[in-house]
């Protein structure tokens, strides 16, 4: 959030003055989204980086085989700023990929320790077969309360 100062000038003007504060979270526009939709916006991000770098290097290309056969009359030349923008772009690049990946292991993290805790909850299950249902009757195996369905 941004909060005003007023400064007087040399004219006795006002001038309001901002300064920068941290927005709170119920203003950041990244609180809206949710987990899901936060590591969608990361892989828009690495893809746009990516495709705009491509198209930085595909430009710097067609200029140079342009300018191969001399300048062209009436237009400048933006072979420097495509070379100035390239370093830039590939760190952008790097940058979105990182923040991908650290969502992508945060998930995986996330995930393995929700995994781990429901496996540490679990009540152990008691084999159900043969032996348990002798104990569970109260009877053994070869009592003689068997019927035969042979009659």
């Amino acid at each position: 959030m941004r909060k005003p100062a007023r400064e007087a000038d040399a004219n006795g003007a006002t001038l309001l003055l901002y300064f920068y504060n941290p927005m709170p979270d119920s203003k950041n526009p990244l609180a809206r989204l949710d987990r899901q939709e936060l590591l969608w916006l990361a892989s828009i991000l690495k893809d746009a980086c990516r495709e705009r770098l491509e198209k930085n290097l595909v430009s710097q290309e067609f200029e140079d085989r342009l300018y191969q056969r001399g300048p062209v009359e009436g237009r400048l030349d933006p072979r420097p700023f495509l070379r100035i923008w390239e370093p830039r772009y590939r760190k952008f690049l790097e940058v979105a990929a990182e923040i991908e990946a650290m969502m992508q292991a945060e998930d995986a993290r996330t995930v393995a320790e929700s995994l781990r805790a429901q496996f540490e909850q679990a009540v152990p299950i008691s084999r159900q077969g043969p032996d348990a249902a002798k104990i569970m009757s109260g009877k053994t195996a070869g009592d003689a309360g068997r019927r035969s369905r042979s009659r």
